[in-house]
C-alpha cells in the first residue's frame, strides 16, 4: 500500500504537531521546575535563616518546620 502525496502531507503535519507539543510540554515542565526551585530557595533563605545542619536534616524528614506559627496553633502547642 502506497501513500499519496496528500497522505504524506497529513502524516508530516501530524508528526510535526506531536513533536511541537512535546517540545512545548517539556519547556513548561522545565519552567515549572525552575520556579519551584526558586520558591524553595527563597523560602529557605527568608524563613529559615541560621538553620543548623541538624535542623536542616530534621526539616527534610518533616520533623521540623520553620516560619511563623499562628496564635491559635501556638496556644494548642503550649497546652500539649
Amino acid at each position: 500500500m502506497r501513500l499519496s502525496k496528500m497522505e504524506w502531507m497529513w502524516v508530516a503535519v501530524a508528526a510535526g504537531s506531536i513533536a511541537g507539543f512535546g517540545s512545548w510540554l517539556q519547556g513548561e515542565m522545565n519552567r515549572a521546575a525552575l520556579a519551584r526551585t526558586q520558591r524553595e530557595t527563597q523560602d529557605m533563605r527568608g524563613t529559615c535563616a541560621g538553620m543548623s545542619a541538624q535542623d536542616a536534616r530534621m526539616m527534610d524528614k518533616g520533623e521540623l518546620w520553620c516560619g511563623t506559627v499562628g496564635a491559635g496553633r501556638a496556644d494548642s502547642l503550649a497546652r500539649e
